[in-house]
């Protein structure tokens, strides 16, 4: 085993030489989440403070007049504006205005024989300014359909509580952390092992293949060090830095979500009630779990790697064998997304996917021990199984002398 750490200790004393590699590694993704997040969440709470602190500009075609009253009640949300030439819809897609309504014409006298009339509201659900201008009618509507249910009910001598006699008041079992941390967990492993996986497959395609290329495994082979521990040294090698990778990952993540979760409760107001889901990321022990079943698949993508590149004549194409593996990699990881997924009953046994689902539960706050435990073996026994094969395979002289 002495060998096979010289061998760590070699590609990682060449790794230091190339700083370039050691920031975009290393360095860069301590900087890059934090930045990302932060610039997302000023971007957001800059747009919505823009969308809510100016009124909406709805065009009206309301010829009895029932509208005009409401719309004029609410003059910090509403802005009426003339009709723009042209197509109505495109106009509202190309933001010339919000929205677009049309009451029914005989809207005064339906509403004065109590009968039902409609209001036609045209918006751009893909646009939010849009979608807000339709959310403050909803309310400003609401509110006068109130109004004048209450006066008819007091006409009639009825109580005012004739038309509501329930109240539903909501209590949500899961929580603003629960919701929060499943969104974050459908797409947090997929990042991980993505970055784990590219780290490690260019560092591998470097320890094999361009050791080639360069000519330096010939002497390499040359020593008294055995050929299973040269291949056992890259090994750990290429699955140290996958570690590293996905370890350096989670964290700058884990940061920079926490300090967004920060960042909207002190906008808010509320200290520490912002986004209290986001929290969850920094929790211990989920951290610790999700990095625990990363170790052997880390160690199964670095067995991958070093077969692959190994047996390739150059860097190219190590690169183009290996690309089906990022390919099964990102295919898995966007499959794990797919909304009511879980509820497969097949999937926890499906290599990579049930890692996905692991952690998906574990930031959701709904950890099935059982999954994780199976996905955590499974994984174990692919990454033993897969050593066994790439040290047996490279051990033959056709993989290491491939031409």
């Amino acid at each position: 085993m002495k060998g096979a750490l010289l061998i760590v200790k070699k590609e990682f004393m060449e790794l230091s030489k190339d700083r370039k590699t050691m920031f975009f590694t290393f360095v860069m993704p301590l900087v890059l989440f934090p930045l990302l997040f932060g610039m997302i969440g000023r971007l957001g709470r800059n747009d919505k403070a823009e969308r809510t602190g100016r009124p909406s500009r709805v065009c009206v075609v309301d010829e009895s007049g029932a509208v005009a009253a409401v719309l004029a009640a609410n003059p910090k949300e509403f802005q009426v504006v003339a009709r723009p030439e042209g197509d109505l819809k495109q106009a509202i897609r190309d933001q010339k205005l919000e929205m677009s309504l049309e009451a029914d014409p005989q809207a005064a006298a339906k509403q004065r024989s109590q009968e039902t009339w409609v209001l036609k509201a045209v918006y751009d659900r893909s646009d939010e300014s849009s979608t807000l201008a339709l959310d403050r009618l909803k309310k400003a509507m609401a509110s006068r359909d109130k109004v004048v249910v209450q006066e008819r009910l007091k006409a009639m001598g009825a109580s005012a509580q004739l038309a509501a006699p329930t109240r539903v008041e909501p209590d949500d079992a899961g929580g603003m952390n629960r919701t929060l941390g499943k969104a974050l967990g459908s797409f947090l492993p997929y990042m991980v092992m993505m970055m784990m996986f590219a780290g490690a497959m260019q560092h591998g395609i470097y320890a094999t293949a361009g050791e080639k290329e360069r000519g330096t495994l010939l002497s390499l082979l040359s020593t008294s060090i055995p050929r299973s521990q040269i291949i056992i040294g890259k090994l750990l090698y290429v699955f140290s830095i996958g570690i590293i990778v996905a370890m350096i990952n989670l964290l700058s993540m884990a940061f920079a979500v926490t300090r967004l979760a920060a960042s909207e409760a002190a906008s808010a107001g509320h200290a520490g009630q912002g986004m209290p889901g986001l929290g969850a990321l920094a929790t211990p022990g989920t951290l610790g779990l999700t990095f625990l079943l990363m170790v052997p698949l880390g160690l199964f993508f670095a067995n991958f790697i070093i077969l692959a590149g190994i047996q390739a004549k150059n860097t190219v194409e190590a690169g183009t064998a290996i690309m089906p593996g990022m390919v099964v990699v990102i295919f898995l990881g966007v499959f794990s997304m797919a909304p009511g997924i879980e509820k497969m009953v097949f999937l926890p046994y499906v290599p990579v996917v049930n890692v996905s689902l692991a952690i998906r539960k574990l930031f959701s706050q709904q950890a099935n021990y059982w999954e994780y435990t199976v996905a955590l073996l499974m994984t174990i026994g692919l990454a033993c199984l897969m050593t066994w094969l790439s040290t047996r395979l490279l051990k033959r002289e056709s993989a290491i002398f491939k031409v």
